[in-house]
C-alpha cells in the first residue's frame, strides 16, 4: 500500500494568514511528509474562491525544491481548460527539474464555473479531455518533429522540449468518479486510475473499478501493473473522540463547502446534471452518515487501520491519497495527524501486518 497526501484545500485568512503564509504552511508540511515516509504529495487544480491551486505545477515545483524523494502529483490537472502543449511543457519541466518524480493525474473537473471562466464549452469537455491527453502523450513520446490534426488542435512539424526524465513518460493517473465511461477509457489507454472513495455511491465506484480492470485486460494491459488510487479525507487522532473533535468537524465543514460549489454558478443548464451528482449529494450529509459508511478516514490509529483494510478488500486499492488540511484546520492539528498516521498506521501496511500501537 502506498500513501500520498492530496491538498484540495480552501484558503481561510483568519486561520492561514496571508497567501504567502498559507503556501509556506503547505510547503513546510510537504517537507515533513517526506521525512515521515509518505510516498507522494499531490496538488489539486481549481479556479474558484481560493479553493485548491490555480497552477499545480508552480506549487509542485516549489515542493520539489525543498525535497529529494517524495513524488509530486496532480489531483487532477484539468486538461480540457488548457492547451495540451502548454501542459506537456510545464509538466515535462517539472519531471526534469524534480529528477523524475512526477505523477500526472488528469481529469475533466466537476465545477462548471471553471469552464465559463476560461470560455470553454463544457459540453465539449469529454472530447477536449481525450484529444488533449492524446496530444500531450504524443508530445512526450516524440523523438522528432511531428504533426497533429484533431478536432480542437492542429500542429505542423512541431518539436517538443524538454523530454520528460521518466521514460517512456511519467505515470498518468486518469480520474474516474461518477461516469462509468471514464473508468473504461482510463483502462483502454493503459493509464493508472485515480478515483474517490468518499463518493456516497460506493457500489458504483466498485463497479467502475471492475470496468477499469476489464478494459485494461481487453486492451492488453496487466491490471497487476496498474495502481488503483483512491481519495479519502483523513485525520488521525490520539483517540476517536479527539479525532472527531479536531478532524471530524473540519471535514464536515469541508463537505458542506464542497456541496455548496454546485450552487455557486451564474446560471444552470441541462449539462449540469453530472455536477449535481458529484456535489449536491454532500450538502445534506451528516458526520455520522460519512463515518458509518466508511466514506472518511477519521479516528484513532487502530480505527484507521481497520478502515484501510476494509478499503483494500472492497475496492482493491493499493494507493490511498489522503486529503488533509481541509475545512480551515489549523496547521498544528494537520501536523499532529500526519505524524500519528506515519508512526502508527503506515507501518501496518509497510510490513504486511497490522501492528497498531504498542
Amino acid at each position: 500500500m502506498k500513501f500520498g497526501i492530496l491538498y484540495n484545500v480552501e484558503y481561510h485568512p483568519e486561520i492561514h494568514g496571508s497567501p504567502s503564509q498559507y503556501y509556506e504552511h503547505i510547503l513546510d508540511q510537504v517537507q515533513l511528509e517526506e521525512e515521515l515516509g509518505y510516498d507522494a504529495v499531490w496538488f489539486g487544480e481549481h479556479h474558484y474562491s481560493g479553493y485548491s491551486f490555480g497552477s499545480p505545477p508552480l506549487i509542485a515545483m516549489a515542493a520539489a525544491a525543498r525535497t529529494k524523494r517524495i513524488r509530486l502529483g496532480t489531483g487532477v490537472s484539468l486538461v480540457p481548460l488548457h492547451h495540451p502543449i502548454r501542459l506537456a511543457e510545464e509538466y515535462a519541466m517539472l519531471d526534469v527539474l524534480s529528477q523524475g518524480r512526477l505523477e500526472y493525474g488528469i481529469g475533466r473537473g466537476f465545477i462548471k464555473y471553471a469552464y465559463e471562466v476560461f470560455g470553454v464549452d463544457e459540453d465539449e469537455n469529454v472530447q477536449r479531455y481525450r484529444e488533449g491527453t492524446d496530444l500531450l502523450v504524443k508530445a512526450w513520446l516524440a523523438d522528432a518533429p511531428f504533426s497533429y490534426q484533431g478536432e480542437f488542435y492542429t500542429l505542423q512539424d512541431y518539436s517538443f522540449f524538454p523530454k520528460p526524465r521518466q521514460q517512456p513518460h511519467p505515470p498518468i493517473y486518469a480520474a474516474g468518479a461518477v461516469t462509468p465511461e471514464s473508468y473504461e477509457w482510463a483502462g483502454s489507454r493503459g493509464f493508472h486510475l485515480a478515483t474517490a472513495f468518499f463518493i456516497p455511491d460506493r457500489e458504483a465506484v466498485r463497479q467502475g473499478i471492475a470496468a477499469y480492470r476489464r478494459a485494461l485486460t481487453d486492451n492488453g494491459y496487466d491490471p497487476a501493473q496498474r495502481d488503483i488510487a483512491g481519495v479519502y479525507q483523513m485525520y488521525c487522532g490520539e483517540t476517536n473522540q479527539e479525532a472527531h473533535r479536531h478532524g471530524g468537524q473540519h471535514v464536515f465543514d469541508y463537505y458542506h463547502f464542497f456541496g455548496s460549489l454546485a450552487l455557486r454558478r451564474p446560471h444552470t443548464s441541462p449539462s449540469f446534471d453530472r455536477h449535481k451528482v458529484m456535489l449536491e449529494g454532500f450538502a445534506g450529509a451528516t458526520y455520522d452518515d460519512l463515518d458509518s459508511r466508511n466514506l472518511i478516514l477519521i479516528g484513532d490509529p487502530d480505527n484507521l487501520i481497520k478502515r484501510i483494510r476494509w478499503a483494500q478488500e472492497f475496492y482493491g486499492t493499493n494507493y490511498l491519497l489522503l486529503e488533509v488540511a481541509q475545512g480551515g484546520m489549523q496547521p498544528k492539528h494537520v501536523i499532529a495527524s500526519l505524524e500519528r498516521f506515519a508512526k502508527y498506521v503506515m507501518p501496518a501496511f509497510r510490513n504486511g501486518q497490522e501492528e497498531g500501537r504498542a
